[in-house]
């Protein structure tokens, strides 16, 4: 059965229409930490804004006062196509420097580079997880982002990976899932149908004023975190991922693909005298395939890890069922968008972060999975027979202590994003306005991307062989290594 939380989330988004827009307004309560992630900030007052609204010398400001001094030095900076990080290791070096009162190292929290993850590679013979794939040094954006200094890809952050192993080892209700959403007020959706009701006889010469009505008459939206610490890194990238997206939609942001055009450019083409249809978009977590060895100790992650999904709405205030199919326009800019989702990722840092994030999401709930099959198989009765006991049994994977740990290994807390201004755009095409207004959000439900049906076994030897030849050296104090 599916579960609250699955389906508020479903049908709320299924009656609203507008999504995030130029800032986010968040909570400033307990003297939350001012940070930059994904292109936004936020300011003195509270409310999150594009960092492309600062003067280049206010951005270099901003930079010095968030974490000045974060860069890759030394070894670490080092371009390698596959870097293992093992995470038993990292694990007891930041507890040691936890304990002992020290700032833990800028490799420590930017994982030493990994810029994705390749690889999930378990040892249960050596008490140990390892996490493989490429790495470089890396620098920091005007954005606030850390991108790798040659592919300017997103660097994995520690934060993230300690989130995404809470969120796999806490218990959760069938059907949950990490995401975030966005909601119009009750308040706004019927002044959005005043609004609309008004819109007769006004001509194409108003566009400008009809976008800034729609916008204002719904006012601030609700935005909600699933599944996760609502005032973590982990919740903003999702946000933003989502922030960035929907501006690409709606042609408030020039797409960065040339093959992907903004849904409003799509809909133009194909508008008719019917009734106006409003559809939201959201990010699915998705790999072409998960593959397996025989016995489950070694996990290769392939695909870019996101599809974008739709469905249509019903505009605020209307009884009316929305269609159960979206318009052609709708489902190419989704289809647009999933076909180009490398290019999206390579070319928006927001969407990248996305990516890494479901990367995560998935090692960690891979390292659970084993956990629970272990814990399985301590507790059957031996069977008696001839046949030497399975590979593994009897040993146990690493699983987190420290990590999990909320008291011992705080992460840092952000201001909570809670409403954002709406966001629409308008189109005046055969003599009449058309108003389009998106919304959308998250979804990652790495219990369901990793389960049986979406599991494949590796073809060939080359899975075991990498797991063979990346096993942990004999130095305990290395935590990473080329």
């Amino acid at each position: 059965m599916e579960s609250v939380q699955c389906a508020t989330w479903r049908l709320k988004h299924l009656w609203h229409c507008l999504s995030l827009a130029v800032g986010l307004w968040v909570a400033t309560g307990s003297q939350p930490v001012q940070a930059q992630v994904g292109g936004v900030y936020i300011d003195p007052t509270g409310l999150l804004r594009e960092t492309s609204a600062l003067s280049p010398q206010e951005l270099r400001d901003q930079l010095a006062r968030d974490n000045p001094g974060e860069h890759a030095a030394g070894a670490v900076s080092r371009r390698s196509p596959l870097r293992k990080v093992s995470l038993r290791r990292l694990e007891q070096t930041v507890a040691r420097m936890r304990q002992q009162g020290q700032a833990l190292p800028a490799d420590c929290r930017f994982l030493a580079g990994l810029t994705s993850i390749r690889y999930v590679l378990l040892y249960p013979e050596t008490n140990d997880v390892v996490l493989a794939g490429p790495a470089e040094g890396w620098n920091r954006l005007t954005s606030g982002d850390y991108v790798g200094s040659d592919s300017q890809q997103p660097v994995l952050q520690l934060e993230d990976l300690i989130v995404a192993l809470r969120y796999a080892f806490a218990n959760h209700e069938p059907g949950s899932f990490l995401g975030c959403s966005i909601e119009p007020t009750a308040q706004g959706v019927r002044a959005h149908a005043d609004f609309v009701r008004r819109l007769s006889g006004m001509d194409g010469s108003k566009v400008d004023e009809v976008v800034d009505g729609l916008e204002q008459s719904v006012g601030l939206q609700d935005i909600h975190v699933y599944g996760i610490e609502p005032a973590s890194r982990f919740a903003w990238q999702m946000v933003a991922a989502d922030y960035r997206l929907k501006r690409i939609s709606l042609a408030h942001d020039p797409s960065p693909v040339a093959k992907l055009p903004s849904y409003l450019d799509l809909a133009e083409k194909t508008v008719n005298a019917g009734p106006q249809r409003q559809h939201r978009w959201w990010f699915v977590g998705h790999y072409d395939a998960i593959r397996h060895t025989p016995d489950r100790l070694a996990f290769a992650l392939e695909g870019s890890g996101l599809t974008v999904a739709t469905a249509p709405t019903s505009p605020p205030g209307s009884t009316a069922k929305p269609a159960e199919r979206p318009t052609r326009s709708a489902k190419q800019f989704a289809d647009l968008a999933t076909k180009h989702m490398v290019e999206l990722i390579e070319k928006v840092p927001a969407i990248a972060e996305l990516k890494n994030l479901v990367g995560l999401a998935v090692a960690a709930t891979l390292i659970r999975q084993q956990a629970d099959r272990e814990r399985a198989e301590a507790t059957e009765p031996a069977a008696e027979s001839t046949e030497p006991a399975p590979a593994g049994r009897g040993l146990r994977t690493w699983r987190p202590g420290h990590f999990l740990d909320d008291e011992k290994c705080p992460i840092t807390r952000l201001a909570v994003p809670k409403q954002t201004p709406s966001l629409a755009n308008v189109r005046y095409v055969q003599n009449q306005y058309w108003l389009f207004s998106v919304s959308g959000g998250v979804e990652v439900d790495p219990r369901r991307m990793t389960d049986a049906d979406h599991l494949q076994p590796a073809v060939g030897a080359k899975l075991n062989d990498t797991r063979g030849s990346a096993a942990p050296p004999n130095q305990a104090d290395r935590w990473w290594w080329d």
